[in-house]
Formats: C-alpha cells, sequence, structure tokens
C-alpha cells in the first residue's frame, strides 16, 4: 500500500478515531501474538532437552517476542500522540468563513468539486515571552495566502504586507457597516489600522459582529483579506513565532540559500544584532535561526522578509518528506500541538494530506505587494489593481517558467507529475510575449530562492 497508494496510507495518520482505535487496539493484537509465540513454544518443545537448548530456545523466543511487540508499542504510542495533536489543532470548532463539504465523498470527489482551495497562513508576532495574544494585542505580521489548484497542486502564493491600509469586507458583513471605508480611521500611515491589527481589533471591539464562530479574529482577517485579493479565503492556519522555531527544530532544521547578511535579534530601534546569518548557498538553518531568516527586518526591509518567508515556505515543502515525519513524528506532534492554530476541519485532513502531496511537485510562484513596485502603494492600495494582479499571479503558476525544480542541494529533484498540467490562457492582447504586468508581478518561487548574493 505504501508503494502503490502512498497519499493512501499516509491519510490514515489524520483520522483521529481511527487512531484511537489502533492505539487500544495494537497493544492488544501485541500481547495475543507474544502470548501465542510462548505457548506454541511451550507446547512443542521436546520432553527432554539441554541446558543450553533451554537457553537458546529462551533467548529466541524472547528475541521474536520482542520484535513483534516493540513496533506496535511504538506505533501505539505514535497513533496516541498524532491522535491527541490533531483533536488539540484541528478541533471541532465553529466557523462563520470556511465553506460547507461533504467530507463522507472521496477524496476525489472532494477536490472535484472544488477545483481551487484558498489558505490564508498567518504568523502572529505572540510567543511565551511576549504572550500578545493573551492580552489582546497580537498581530498578524505575516499574512499569505496559498491558492492552490487542487487537481494539479500548481500553487500561487500571495504576500499581504502587514502595512496594508483601508482592507476592505465584503458589502454583506456587518463588519462592512462599521468600516464603510474599509479598515480605516482616515488616515493610511495609521499603524492601529493596519491590516496586521485587524485580528485583535475585532476580537476585542466587534466580537459579536462576526456572529456564532470560534474565530472571530481569524474570520473577520480572511473577509478583509479575500475581498482585497478577490478571493474566497476558505481556511486559516496560525503559527506564532515560538511555533515556527519548534516546528522546523522537530523536523531538524532546513536549507536555504542566503543573499544578504542577515542580522539576528536586532530591530530598527536601535538594538545590536547578537550575530548574524551570513550569506552563501545551502545553509542549513535550525529552528531560532530559521525564524530570524523569515523575520530580521532591522538591516532591510518587511517587503524583504516577505520574499523570504516565500523561500522559507518553499524549502519546508520540498525537504520535509513523509520518511522525515516518520522518522521526528513524536517531535512534529508535540511542537504543532502547541502552537498551530486552524479551522480546517478533522473531516478534511485525508483531502489535505493528498494535495500537499501533489504541491511537492508541482508549480510554486508568488506575488509580492512591495511599496512602490507595480502601482501598489500601502497607504492608498488600488484594490481593483491588485485583484487583477491576483488573478494573472493564479493564471501564471502553470506556466512553463514556474517549472518547479530544486532550490537547494537538501531539495529534492521533483518527480513528473502524472496530472497534466494546464495551459495557460492566452493574452487577449494578441501578442506573444507576456504582459508587464504578469512578468513584473509574479515570480517564481524557485527562480527568486536561487543562490543570488546580494550586492551592497
Amino acid at each position: 500500500m505504501a508503494v502503490t497508494s502512498p497519499a493512501a496510507l499516509a491519510s490514515v495518520a489524520v483520522r483521529p478515531r481511527l487512531l484511537n482505535v489502533i492505539a487500544i487496539a495494537l497493544p492488544v493484537v501485541a500481547v495475543l501474538l507474544v502470548a501465542l509465540l510462548v505457548f506454541t513454544h511451550l507446547d512443542i518443545r521436546p520432553a527432554r532437552i539441554t541446558h543450553p537448548q533451554r537457553w537458546i530456545s529462551a533467548v529466541l523466543v524472547g528475541t521474536l517476542s520482542l520484535a513483534i511487540a516493540a513496533p506496535m508499542a511504538i506505533s501505539a504510542r505514535y497513533a496516541r500522540d498524532e491522535s491527541a495533536a490533531l483533536s488539540k489543532i484541528f478541533a471541532e470548532s465553529k466557523s462563520g468563513t470556511r465553506p460547507s463539504i461533504d467530507y463522507n465523498q472521496s477524496v476525489a470527489d472532494i477536490w472535484r468539486q472544488k477545483p481551487r482551495v484558498n489558505v490564508l497562513l498567518v504568523g502572529g508576532d505572540d510567543s511565551s515571552t511576549r504572550q500578545y495574544r493573551q492580552h489582546g494585542e497580537m498581530n498578524t505580521d505575516t499574512m499569505m495566502v496559498a491558492s492552490i489548484d487542487t487537481q494539479t497542486g500548481n500553487t500561487t502564493i500571495i504576500q499581504v504586507p502587514r502595512n496594508l491600509a483601508n482592507l476592505p469586507f465584503p458589502a454583506n458583513s456587518e463588519l462592512h457597516k462599521i468600516y464603510p471605508n474599509g479598515f480605516s480611521n482616515g488616515h493610511g500611515d495609521d499603524s492601529d489600522f493596519f491590516a496586521n491589527a485587524v485580528w485583535s481589533t475585532v476580537e476585542n471591539d466587534h466580537k459579536a459582529a462576526m456572529g456564532d464562530t470560534d474565530y472571530p479574529g481569524a474570520d473577520a482577517l480572511k473577509l478583509g483579506i479575500g475581498q482585497a485579493l478577490g478571493l474566497s479565503i476558505d481556511y486559516f492556519v496560525m503559527l506564532d513565532i515560538d511555533g515556527l522555531q519548534k516546528l522546523v527544530d522537530a523536523v531538524g532544521g532546513v536549507t536555504v540559500n542566503v543573499n544578504e547578511r542577515l542580522p539576528i535579534a536586532g530591530n530598527t530601534e536601535g538594538k545590536v544584532p547578537t550575530g548574524y546569518i551570513e550569506i552563501g548557498p545551502d545553509q542549513h538553518l535550525n529552528g531560532y535561526r530559521a525564524m530570524w531568516y523569515a523575520r530580521s527586518r532591522s538591516a532591510s526591509t518587511d517587503y524583504d522578509r516577505m520574499g523570504r518567508q516565500s523561500c522559507l515556505m518553499k524549502a519546508v515543502l520540498d525537504q520535509v518528506s513523509p520518511q522525515t515525519v516518520l522518522t521526528r513524528f513524536e517531535s512534529i506532534a508535540a511542537a504543532s500541538g502547541d502552537m498551530v492554530v486552524s479551522d480546517i476541519p478533522q473531516g478534511m485532513l485525508p483531502a489535505f494530506v493528498e494535495l500537499v502531496m501533489r504541491m511537492r511537485d508541482a508549480n510554486v510562484n508568488r506575488l509580492l505587494f512591495v511599496q512602490g513596485k507595480n502601482g501598489f502603494v500601502a497607504y492608498d492600495p488600488n484594490y481593483n489593481l491588485m485583484r487583477t494582479q491576483v488573478k494573472e499571479a493564479i493564471a501564471d503558476a502553470s506556466s512553463s517558467k514556474n517549472r518547479n525544480k530544486p532550490v537547494t542541494s537538501s531539495s529534492p529533484r521533483p518527480t513528473p507529475s502524472a496530472t497534466p498540467t494546464p495551459t495557460p490562457t492566452p493574452s487577449n492582447s494578441g501578442s506573444s510575449t507576456p504582459t508587464a504586468s504578469a512578468t513584473a508581478v509574479s515570480q517564481s518561487v524557485t527562480d527568486v530562492c536561487a543562490y543570488n548574493p546580494i550586492q551592497k
């Protein structure tokens, strides 16, 4: 089954009820098999047996018993830990924004009915030392949407700057009544009304406007980001600072290309860095250094670190194989269970397992909204232009120039996908040259994350 249908086998690991049954059944089966082995030995051994033969047979039976019981005991523990982690992260929760899907059908049928899924990935500035979320002060400093073609796995990462102003809400939402001109107090440079403040502001001041939901802040951000980009955001996943660090450590670190010298622990207020991540290809980073690779901006900008975050995401997607997950299972389960929040329901997990496997071999491109480039102005955004660029970037994900290739020596060479890749729709302009917007805005993550040091 592992050879012929790995996705089906992997989907077993994301079914908490089945895992609970496995966690109970395996020890029982182990006891029965060991008992059967011992009693069979006692029954068939000769009536007369020498002392050395008795010792040899005892060692043999003990070894065989251990060979039977140990894997089952480890598997039972893995099943229990995984069930606990899944139940903690993907709890049965209420949401006002996620789609209604019948999970009692095959994965193929689920994705056939939903050709594209959009997932909001959020990085919060909370940590065990800051505890911003506990006090209602957490900002979502990282906001990106993974727009995924569910048939091919081709993915567009759309990265939204934290200082985006006037975030709009759908006209039929209660938040539109509260903020008819977008999330703003009339001044585009007020940090209390940047997009990264939506989550906490709604949870603190407008929770009732979101209706019956366990994630009012997340639902508000999904509505706002979706309206800004012209997408329907289906689900969200939130990871805090500690979560990123521990998760990278749990998978054994990650290898990226570092194209600029990055200060560690410094800030724009003048705090002196404690060290640096030096320029170089194939830099293997532990969780702490990977966190600073994604967050460092004291010697660069918010927009620079946005670009590095999509490179880190691609590196994890490339390098965290099913084998890695198996060999580091307990540490991954322990790490993710404590710091990941999501509204993805448990019933959708088998479908997402198969989708992630498709994504590993698929094209990945990105769209960064950068101040002063391609008509983007953070404090006075043109949302119609942004929506147009999002459409172009999504269509461009299937382009041959976005062909998935290894980025570092730790990134495995992709295998050809069995699913045909759709041909991009030609431009209406009739020109054989890609439009300026498509070439300037949409980027292949494989290309932009390659080793190409920045000369300063």
